[in-house]
């Protein structure tokens, strides 16, 4: 199936049947001591809206809690939690070498959960007129190989924009596209996702890369590119040759070719109120707010859903 032809929605429907609930004794999800006090949680900045989510979730369920969410890009994040600074974050990627390398030398207690499945989105301005991307473009757009958008009149040069110099965006893209390439010269980096995406819709040369949940809501003045090519080929059950955008159901199949794992990474070894918000965001009712948040769910059996009512963007 072709994201960008095909008029049929595919989405992602988490079974909410089983919850974990959080009541129980002493140290186990929902006791007094897992549901009390104040947790504060490094946030990687490109899936802030989904946890930000959580824990106002959380906090509603449970009203004599705190939980702080502190925005942040990735690298930061782990230069904090490597540093004992904050013992508590959230990723949206897994830790690379250098970092895994790092917390093994020092002999680190590190517990991992991977709660969700986000990807990269390619997003530009309805003006550029494309409404896909090969993946040998967008490599060639983001390492500066081509300067300008074919087809634009008058001739219009490409204005690359992407995250931060800590961001996770921009690591999971690079090795995912670029194969490890450094981005161009002249792409732009950007303070935050929100800015990167009211900056796309402003300027008709631009284009993007910035985490799938930033993109809901703006249909109407940004265009989510598909990637995809005439070798791509997913997997041996998908014929060659097909574009994905970052929808739900291809993230979870995982036909995206820029997705990306988000983890939960804990240091605090009494746990405590730590416990009790992450076996909240695995639990059901958490996994449902990530489904809402427009993140794939991870630690909830997941059916497929074929709609005929949109098309899938």
């Amino acid at each position: 199936m072709c994201a960008n032809q095909e008029h049929s929605v595919i989405r992602v429907v988490a079974l909410l049947a089983t919850c974990v609930a959080l009541a129980g004794c002493t140290r186990e999800p929902g006791s007094a001591v897992l549901t009390r006090g104040v947790l504060t949680v490094a946030c990687d900045e490109s899936v802030s809206p989904t946890f930000l989510m959580e824990a106002e979730a959380f906090q509603q369920q449970y009203p004599d809690s705190k939980i702080r969410i502190v925005v942040m890009e990735g690298r930061e994040a782990v230069s904090l939690f490597a540093s004992d600074s904050i013992r508590v974050i959230v990723l949206a990627r897994e830790f690379n070498k250098e970092e895994r390398d790092a917390l093994a030398a020092a002999k680190l207690p590190v517990e991992e959960y991977h709660v969700a499945e986000s990807g990269v989105a390619v997003a530009g301005h309805p003006k550029n007129g494309r409404t896909s991307l090969r993946i040998s473009e967008a490599d060639s757009i983001f390492n500066g190989s081509v300067n300008y958008w074919s087809g634009m009149k008058p001739r219009t040069l490409i204005d690359a924009v992407i995250g931060g110099p800590n961001s996770s965006t921009n690591e999971v893209f690079k090795t995912l596209v670029l194969k490890g390439k450094p981005f161009a010269p002249g792409a732009t980096p950007m303070a935050s996702s929100g800015d990167l995406v009211r900056y796309i819709a402003r300027h008709p040369g631009a284009i993007g890369i910035v985490g799938a949940g930033w993109v809901r809501g703006w249909s109407d003045s940004v265009t989510v590119l598909p990637l995809g090519g005439p070798a791509y080929r997913p997997d041996t059950t998908a014929a060659a040759g097909q574009y994905y955008g970052p929808a739900q159901a291809y993230i979870f199949q995982g036909f995206y070719p820029a997705s990306t794992p988000v983890y939960i990474y804990s240091r605090e070894v009494d746990r405590d109120l730590s416990l009790g918000f992450i076996a909240f965001v695995t639990s059901a009712e958490g996994q449902k707010v990530v489904v809402k948040s427009g993140l794939v769910p991870k630690t909830m059996p997941v059916r497929l859903i074929q709609l005929t009512s949109e098309q899938v963007k």
